[in-house]
C-alpha cells in the first residue's frame, strides 16, 4: 500500500502530532511493508491559489503556478492512504496546509453536480473511489466539543465514508517529561489504531474508547498548560526553571500521597533552589522561606530535564556520580509515582494489587526448623501442611518463585525426616540449602530481597533502578552468608543437650540480621547517591 503523510505543523519534525502519525504508521506496518512517503508541508514551496481557474480552462489539470505542487500533485493521485497530520489552528488547519488544499483544485472538474446529501460539488477528475484518509490531529484544548466540529465536517465532505480520524486533545502534553509514561501508553494504543486500519481499514470500539480518552484531568491540564506559558506579566516566569517546577507541580497526583514529604530541587548550573511540598490535596511551589526537606537532590538543569524526559537514566547518571540525593531515597524512587502517573485509578489499581510478603517464604522453613527437631514425624508433617497453604496465601499476596522452590525442597525434606533420617544432618542441610538459595539468586538479574523491598519503592518500577538492584544484590549475598554460618554452628548445636531448641535459638538470630537489613537500606542508597 502506498501511503503518503502530509505534515501540516508549521514545526515540521518537530511537531507533537507527527508522534502520533509515526506511532501510526509504526502500527500500520507491523504485519506488512507499505510505501510511505512523508511531506513536510511546511519546508515546500507552496504558493497560494489565485483563483484564476486555468488549471479547469486554459491548462486543464495543470495549475499555472511553477512550485512544488507540481511534484506533490501527482503523490495524491497515486497514494492508496492519505494521512493528513497537522495540529488545530484557530479552530482549523495550519494556513500553510490550507494553501495546500486550496491547490489541489486542478484536481477536481469545473462542472457542479448535485451532492446525495443536499447542496452541489465539483467530481473529481481522477478517480478516487478507493482512496482512504486517516485524519491525525492535536489541538491544546482538552475536548473536541466546539473545537473540531469545521475540521471534521470538511473532511467528511471530501473523503466521505473512506475517512477516519485520530484526534488527540491535551496534545501539548506530548512534550511533558514527566508524563512520558502515559505518553507512551497512548502511542501504543495509536500504534494499535494502525494495527486495526492495516487489517481492516478501522478502529476497533475499545480502542477509539482509548484514544478518546484525556491524558490527564481537564483541570489539571489547565494548570499545567498555564505553567507553561508567561501569566501576568511575573518575572519569574521567565526563568526555565520556575516554569519547569511549576509544571512538575501541576502534574503531582494526590492519589500517590502517603504522607507529606518536601523534595527540594537545587540546579547548580542556574544556583536555583525549589521545594516542592507534597500534601495530601495539593502539592505546592515553594521558591523562599524553605521547609525542613526529606529528600534533596543536587543536579543540573539540563541533566535534570534530559532524565525527566527519558533520555538519560536517572539511575545510571546516579551512579555515575552526575547528581547528588541527600535524604530519604524513597521519596526519589517514588517520582513516578508522585509527578508521572496518568489517572488517580491507576494508583488507586495499583494499590490494590496484590503484594509479596517474606512472612511466606520464612513460614514454610521456620516451622520445619523448630519443629522436626522435636519431632521428626510430627514436624514433617506440619511442613508440609504449611507449604500447602500456599495456594490459600496466593489470593492475598503475589508469590514469587523463591515460596514455590522453598516448598518443593522443604517438602522433599520432610519426607525424609519422617523417614527417621538423623535430625542434626537435615536440619543443618536445611539450613545450608537456604544459604545457597540466597546466594544463588543474589547473581540472578532480580535477587531475592528485591522481590520484597521493592513494596516500599513503587513496586516491580524499582526493578529498573541500578542502585535499588545493587542494595539489594547486597543484602542478599549477606542472608545467604548469614544462613551458612547458622548451617555451621547448628551441627554442633544439634549435638548438645539444647539440640531440641535449635530451630527456636537460630529464629532468633536473624532478627539481628533484620534490624541491620533496615538501616543499610537506607544508608548505602542514601551514601552512594549523595558522595
Amino acid at each position: 500500500m502506498k501511503v503518503l503523510v502530509l505534515n501540516g505543523s508549521p514545526k515540521g519534525e518537530r511537531s507533537n502530532t507527527l508522534k502520533i502519525t509515526k506511532a501510526f504508521l509504526e502500527g500500520l506496518n507491523k504485519y506488512g511493508k507499505n510505501t510511505i512517503e512523508i511531506i513536510d508541508i511546511s519546508k515546500a514551496n507552496i504558493k497560494h491559489c489565485t483563483g484564476c481557474f486555468a488549471c479547469w480552462t486554459k491548462t486543464p489539470g495543470e495549475c499555472v503556478i511553477d512550485d512544488h505542487m507540481k511534484l506533490i500533485l501527482p503523490k495524491l493521485t497515486e497514494a492508496d492512504l492519505i494521512v493528513w497530520s497537522f495540529p488545530l489552528h484557530s479552530y482549523s488547519m495550519p494556513s500553510k496546509l490550507k494553501a495546500f488544499l486550496d491547490r489541489t483544485l486542478p484536481l477536481m472538474l469545473p462542472f457542479m453536480e448535485a451532492r446525495v446529501d443536499g447542496g452541489g460539488k465539483h467530481d473529481l477528475r481522477y478517480d478516487f473511489s478507493s482512496k482512504r484518509c486517516v485524519l491525525i490531529s492535536s489541538s491544546g484544548f482538552y475536548s473536541t466539543k466546539n473545537n473540531y466540529e469545521a475540521v471534521l465536517k470538511q473532511f467528511r465532505i471530501i473523503y466521505g465514508t473512506g475517512f477516519k480520524s485520530i484526534i488527540c486533545t491535551e496534545g501539548e502534553l506530548l512534550g511533558v517529561a514527566n508524563l512520558k509514561k502515559r505518553v507512551t501508553q497512548y502511542l501504543d494504543y495509536v500504534k494499535q489504531a494502525g494495527v486495526e486500519y492495516s487489517q481492516d481499514g478501522k478502529f476497533s470500539k475499545e480502542t477509539k474508547e482509548k484514544l478518546s480518552e484525556l491524558l490527564y484531568p481537564a483541570e489539571k491540564y489547565s494548570e499545567m498548560a498555564d505553567a507553561s506559558w508567561l501569566i501576568n506579566g511575573d518575572a519569574k516566569n521567565g526563568d526555565g526553571t520556575y516554569n519547569f517546577m511549576r509544571q512538575m507541580s501541576a502534574v503531582y497526583n494526590p492519589a500517590s500521597y502517603k504522607s507529606d514529604v518536601v523534595l527540594e530541587m537545587y540546579f547548580t548550573d542556574e544556583d536555583k533552589t525549589y521545594q516542592l511540598c507534597l500534601e495530601k490535596d495539593k502539592c505546592t511551589l515553594k521558591t523562599d522561606n524553605f521547609l525542613k526537606y526529606n529528600t534533596r537532590i543536587e543536579t543540573s538543569f539540563e541533566l535534570w530535564q534530559k532524565i525527566s524526559d527519558g533520555t538519560i537514566d536517572g539511575s545510571e547518571a546516579m551512579m555515575n556520580k552526575q547528581y547528588k540525593i541527600i535524604g530519604d531515597m524513597r521519596n526519589m524512587m517514588n517520582m513516578s509515582e508522585y509527578f508521572g502517573v496518568s489517572s488517580s485509578e491507576k494508583i488507586e489499581e495499583k494499590k490494590k494489587k496484590s503484594k509479596s510478603n517474606m512472612g511466606i517464604l520464612l513460614l514454610q522453613w521456620i516451622i520445619f526448623w523448630i519443629v522436626v527437631p522435636t519431632n521428626s514425624f510430627i514436624g514433617g508433617i506440619l511442613s508440609i501442611v504449611a507449604c500447602s497453604t500456599l495456594s490459600f496465601f496466593s489470593s492475598k499476596f503475589k508469590l514469587t518463585i523463591y515460596e514455590k522452590a522453598s516448598a518443593v525442597i522443604i517438602s522433599i525434606l520432610s519426607i525424609i525426616a519422617m523417614n527417621g533420617v538423623n535430625n542434626s544432618i537435615l536440619i543443618c542441610v536445611s539450613y545450608l540449602l537456604f544459604g545457597v538459595m540466597w546466594i544463588c539468586s543474589a547473581f540472578s538479574k532480580i535477587p531475592l530481597t528485591a522481590y520484597y523491598s521493592c513494596n516500599d519503592y513503587n513496586g516491580e518500577e524499582a526493578f529498573k533502578n541500578i542502585l535499588f538492584i545493587k542494595t539489594n544484590r547486597i543484602l542478599t549475598v549477606a542472608w545467604g552468608i548469614l544462613y551458612l554460618i547458622i548451617a555451621s554452628y547448628s551441627y554442633f548445636l544439634m549435638n548438645t543437650s539444647f539440640s531440641s531448641y535449635t530451630g527456636l535459638i537460630n529464629s532468633f538470630v536473624p532478627i539481628f540480621m533484620g534490624i541491620f537489613t533496615a538501616w543499610f537500606a537506607r544508608w548505602y542508597p542514601s551514601t552512594m547517591a549523595r558522595y
